[in-house]
């Protein structure tokens, strides 16, 4: 059996398309198992209120409020690129688009001593850059300078 040189353009132009869709699906999969490895580690960040030296885990506040994080703000990378910055009064979260600012809660026993054993923090402030795609023109509202 022959094969005309129309058929061979055929069959190679078949063979690089399967190719190309099965390439797009291998990295699609491998970028969605970086994702989910990405949250998990974050989300591992935050399991405990005590590090393995004592000292306060901050990322344990920001993940026990993340439902409500995400109520107050459309935030929609919180784990690339957040940092923390602890303050007098609490501790502030900052990321490439957004700010979120924790005080302190102090602890209601009657005990001085027990000082930042106990105290609790509250999320207070979720401030989202916003860009000019984000921005939602009001009904009724004109651009007449």
């Amino acid at each position: 059996m022959v094969i005309s040189a129309t058929n061979k353009m055929f069959l190679l132009t078949f063979v690089l398309f399967v190719l190309c869709v099965v390439l797009f699906f291998v990295l699609v999969s491998l970028r969605r198992n970086e994702k989910t490895l990405q949250w998990d580690n974050f989300i591992r960040r935050g399991q405990t209120r005590r590090t393995d030296n004592g000292d306060t885990n901050h990322w344990y506040y920001v993940i026990r409020d993340l439902d409500k994080i995400r109520t107050l703000a459309d935030i929609r990378h919180i784990e690339r690129s957040s940092r923390l910055e602890v303050t007098h009064s609490g501790f502030v979260v900052h990321g490439i688009d957004y700010e979120i600012a924790f005080d302190r809660v102090p602890s209601s026993s009657l005990e001085p001593t027990s000082s930042a054993q106990d105290d609790d923090y509250i999320l207070t402030l979720v401030k989202r850059k916003i860009y000019p795609w984000d921005m939602k023109v009001k009904p009724g509202a004109t651009d007449m300078g």
